[in-house]
């Protein structure tokens, strides 16, 4: 099995990116860090929000007390799509947009770091950010592979005999309503930026130039 973080193995070509907008010193690369830093967060906190969400959902009730289930591998995940789609589709669009996929934010992101490399002329810089940024992608195309995976047990109910317990997963329900809010806005955001980016641009451009003059 392998490690549900290992997507975050690919925070290298994150970083890669960051200091590469940061190595250019130049107004437009420090406005493509600024917004790489942000929408980067912003990600992150959506995706962290998921993955306690999806423990809730899969969270268990043992004699009338909940467990918490505590995600560490991406096989416990498989066939989410099927179980909790609304949550899934959120998931992955939050996997797509870190990969650099258009049209979410993350794509953007790189864009714009790259842009800013190419201006001076890294063009061999430019090159291997993008590389790494292909090879990283894999990483979180596995995960979605695997929430499209069906179980090859499809009980989702078990019972022990022995003691009583009773393990069922759906019937619980403790995803509080901000809980579900906040993943939705934050999942809407990175998805339906190209429709309307000139507020969220316009802030990090202001930011970015009062910084580089300060």
């Amino acid at each position: 099995m392998v490690n549900i973080l290992i997507y975050k193995d690919s925070t290298i070509s994150h970083l890669g990116f960051i200091l590469l907008a940061l190595s250019i010193n130049t107004e437009e690369s420090l406005d493509s860090f600024l917004f790489y830093i942000i929408q980067y967060s912003i990600t992150n906190l959506n995706v962290f929000l998921i993955i306690i969400a999806f423990n809730y959902l899969l969270s268990s009730l043992v004699k009338n007390n909940i467990v918490i289930k505590d995600i560490k591998y991406i096989s416990e995940l498989i066939n989410q799509y099927d179980k909790n789609p609304i949550l899934t589709v959120s998931f992955i669009i939050c996997l797509l947009s870190m990969a650099g996929i258009p049209p979410f934010i993350g794509f953007y992101s790189k864009l714009f770091v790259l842009f800013s490399a190419i201006s001076i002329s890294e063009y061999f810089m430019s090159i291997v950010a993008i590389i790494v940024s292909v090879i990283s992608a894999y990483y979180y195309l596995r995960i979605i592979k695997v929430l499209y995976t069906e179980e090859n047990n499809s009980s989702t109910i078990k019972f022990n005999n022995n003691d009583n317990n009773v393990i069922a997963s759906e019937n619980i329900s403790i995803l509080t309503n901000l809980h579900s809010l906040i993943i939705a806005v934050l999942s809407l955001f990175l998805l339906l930026f190209f429709l309307n980016p000139v507020l969220f641009i316009t802030s990090t451009r202001v930011l970015s130039l009062s910084i580089f003059n300060f």
